[in-house]
């Protein structure tokens, strides 16, 4: 059996693209959209993450200010550290209304 590199994912998450972040020791977000956020939004969340990323140099305000963009299109994220892959963090887009 082949060891994945990986992780799978948890039923009724799907992964989005990665967006790069490239500040605190960090390479880039994962980002992962759970059940209530429908796929036609991608593209929103998607530039929302990335308006947020290009505004933000610290982790320590990162979350506010990716949520402060994705209230706008109505979803919110939670970060998380990355177990598997330190240089990155993951990013858990939900709906937020």
């Amino acid at each position: 059996m082949t060891p994945q590199s990986s992780p799978t994912l948890v039923p009724g998450l799907r992964r989005l693209g990665p967006v790069p972040w490239c500040h605190d020791g960090h390479e880039g977000l994962s980002v992962t959209a759970g059940a209530d956020v429908p796929s036609f939004d991608d593209a929103m969340i998607r530039g929302a993450l990335v308006r947020g990323a290009l505004a933000c140099q610290s982790i320590a305000i990162l979350g506010r200010v990716l949520n402060r963009e994705l209230w706008t299109v109505g979803y919110v994220a939670r970060l998380e550290p990355d177990l598997t892959n330190r240089s990155r963090l993951l990013v858990r887009i939900a709906s937020g209304r």
